[in-house]
Formats: structure tokens, sequence, C-alpha cells
């Protein structure tokens, strides 16, 4: 099973496609597994949704580039998360 701790440690990335929006990114096996747990990558468009149309409808791809291939991707890095809390109030009565 190719699970996202593996695809890191080869030096693979996961290619996530909206079929929405046709918008194509690129990101680190080990930043997704921070966020969603080591899992199959394939079960990545279970957790993501696209940032552009907000559409949970991807494709989800594993990639290894080659060293050419490597330099021309741009890969999005985890920098922090953020937990929003909010607060619902319901009326009784």
């Amino acid at each position: 099973m190719q699970t996202l701790s593996k695809a890191h440690e080869v030096g693979q990335l996961i290619r996530v496609r909206c079929f929405n929006c046709n918008i194509t990114r690129h990101y680190l096996p080990g930043d997704l597994a921070k966020l969603v747990g080591d899992i199959p990558f394939w079960d990545v468009d279970r957790h993501m949704r696209c940032e552009r149309c907000g559409r949970r409808e991807l494709d989800v791809d594993i990639l290894l580039p080659s060293a050419s291939e490597g330099m021309k991707i741009r890969v999005r890095r985890l920098v922090e998360v953020r937990m929003v809390r909010r607060v619902i109030w319901m009326d009784d009565g």
C-alpha cells in the first residue's frame, strides 16, 4: 500500500487537480500526512477541497519527478495550521 509516509521517503510528490477549474497543484506527502495522517495517497481527495472553487471533485495522483522535472514544478509547502473556533448560539423556546 502506497501511504503518504512511504511516498515522502522515496521523494515522490502528490499531484492534485481540480476537475472544475482545472488547476493543478503539487504537495509534499509529508506535509499532507501532518494534516490528514498517514493514509494511502488515493484517499487524499476525501480530505481536501479546491482552494479556488471550493469543490471536492479532485483527481489525486502520485509522481516521482526526475531532476529536470523537479526544477520546473512548484510545490506548495505547509506553513502553518490555524484552527478556527466558531461559537453558535440558540435561543430556548
